[in-house]
């Protein structure tokens, strides 16, 4: 992830990682399943 240590970086820097962003798709599926998306399981 690009946000770590954010109190170090330049207020200008960390403008930048406002932008979205496309993602891959490895990426993608990654991203969700680190916010809780599409669980698994049965039941």
């Amino acid at each position: 992830m690009q946000s770590h240590l954010l109190e170090k970086k330049s207020a200008k820097r960390k403008r930048s990682f406002r932008r979205l962003v496309d993602l891959s798709g490895h990426d993608a599926r990654e991203v969700t399943r680190m916010l809780g998306g599409r669980k698994r399981g049965g039941g």
